[in-house]
């Protein structure tokens, strides 16, 4: 059998809000030919040699009942708890080929992207206002100014 479209994926090992227990979830979308089909992740037994790849097989089944012929894109996920920096690759298997390669996001490196979108967001509008102690300065000058002339 051919694989189905795939595209979205992604892999993140996420913590907690307390940081001390971790999971990882996987995500993406797969194409089916029926609004009765539905995708699904489930962990590949037996694991594999390298137990820094997470290994998941995608299957295709049917909810049952008659489903109307649509090709349509469905969402699947995959979450299970981890030690935390407990993988490097998420490989997702369709009939034993690996159909996608997805590099694992950890904690630290989701908070480093986060941080540096808020750095470039918190440069562009430092860029855009004017700096406040020009205007404090500016003031002041007023104001002695209108001493001198009172005096």
């Amino acid at each position: 059998m051919i694989a189905p479209y795939t595209r979205n994926w992604s892999a993140n090992e996420l913590p907690n809000f307390a940081g001390r227990n971790y999971h990882i979830e996987v995500k993406g979308e797969v194409e089916t030919s029926a609004t009765n089909l539905l995708p699904k992740l489930t962990l590949r037994r037996p694991q594999g040699i390298n137990p820094r790849i997470l290994l998941l097989d995608l299957t295709i089944e049917s909810e049952g009942g008659l489903g109307g012929q649509v090709v349509m894109l469905k969402k699947v996920a995959y979450t299970r708890p981890t030690s935390g920096n407990a993988y490097d690759e998420a490989d997702i298997l369709f009939e034993g080929e690996i159909i996608e390669r997805i590099k694992v996001g950890h904690p630290k490196t989701v908070a480093k992207r986060a941080k540096q979108k808020t750095s470039k967001k918190s440069a562009r509008k430092a860029a855009k206002k004017p700096s406040s102690k020009k205007k404090t300065a500016k003031k002041a000058k007023k104001k002695k100014a209108t001493r001198k002339k009172r005096l």
